[in-house]
């Protein structure tokens, strides 16, 4: 029998570059652990007793916002696993725990482009770019959801409701709504042909990545999207929750309706998702600073930021660390 000598130099390459995934393992849980410990301490610490206080009275409405944060990583770990499904079987909990291994990462660095090195480390026996490959079609899936029902959420904010009638009369609100239906319409019927034009004038870098997604085919990106919305609609929900024990339950439920307009500004500053809890204050405060005191908004935010972010990203260094020992 012949040796193919690129076959072997290339699973040389591979297993020489995976002996060092221990060291990585140990390097990021101990920078991840230290920058929440940081991140912790930039807070004022009355907070923390102003949020158990309130807490405190309303933990039935706390243990449903803790059970929605198990929902939205669930919804996160089922996508992951059907993405992979091709590739490797992969458990409930075994997704589950490499979902929070990738927050640990993806946290603390810009566009949460960690969350490939997190997930890559703890699933080694695949090649990088094929988890590379699957995060960033779930995360694509994720964003298109975010811009639509946030511009959804906008649009809508601004006809129908007395605060847009700042910005824009009633009789112009009509033509936009006539204007954004017909459009709607243009893009439902002509989709293929927009996004092949679209894709032509993108940059090369991004030409690329949607080169890679297409590997997946409709049917399986559509189930994608559905865990997508799983996801968004436990944190959207999540965050109202919160708003309304921070607030006394004095905020009207039709503002629901601004929640996907929060995520969607949120996402346009390019921040590390643990850093960008000022953001959030601020968003949040100009959407609901005429309902609620900046106070309350603080602590909602705050709590959702250490629910979905600081807390599994902890747990997720955690099992970084003993999956180096698991391993051994």
């Amino acid at each position: 029998m012949i040796d193919n000598p690129q076959v072997s130099k290339s699973s040389n390459k591979e297993a020489s570059y995976k002996r060092f995934y221990p060291y990585l393992k140990w390097v990021i849980s101990i920078v991840s652990l230290l920058f929440f410990g940081y991140q912790w301490t930039q807070l004022d610490a009355g907070i923390w007793d102003e949020i158990l206080a309130t807490a405190h009275h309303s933990l039935g409405w706390v243990i449903l916002v803790l059970l929605l944060a198990l929902i939205n990583w669930n919804a996160e770990a089922a996508k992951l696993r059907v993405l992979l499904r091709s590739e490797i079987r992969l458990s409930p909990l075994r997704s589950f725990l490499i979902v929070l291994g990738g927050m640990a990462i993806s946290n603390f660095t810009p566009a949460r482009t960690g969350e490939y090195v997190g997930r890559g480390l703890l699933l080694k026996k695949l090649h990088p770019i094929k988890v590379i490959i699957a995060t960033i079609t779930g995360n694509l899936a994720q964003v298109i959801l975010t811009y639509l029902l946030g511009l959804i959420a906008f649009f809508s904010f601004l006809l129908f409701t007395d605060k847009g009638s700042d910005w824009i009369d009633d009789t112009s609100k009509i033509g936009v709504a006539i204007g954004l239906l017909v459009l709607i319409i243009l893009i439902v019927v002509y989709a293929k042909q927009i996004l092949s034009k679209v894709k032509n004038v993108l940059p090369k870098k991004i030409q690329k990545t949607l080169n890679l997604v297409k590997r997946y085919n409709k049917a399986l990106f559509l189930r994608v999207l559905q865990l997508a919305f799983v996801r968004y609609l436990a944190f959207s929900i999540q965050f109202f929750l919160l708003l309304q024990i921070f607030g006394d339950f004095a905020l009207p439920w039709t503002s629901l309706t601004l929640i996907p307009v929060a995520y969607l500004l949120q996402s346009l500053v390019p921040v590390p998702a643990v850093s960008d809890v000022g953001v959030r204050v601020i968003v949040s405060q100009l959407l609901f600073g005429s309902l609620l005191l900046d106070s309350s908004i603080l602590q909602a935010v705050t709590c959702l930021w250490f629910i979905n972010l600081i807390l599994p990203g902890i747990f997720g260094a955690l099992y970084l660390l003993f999956s180096t020992f698991q391993n051994k």
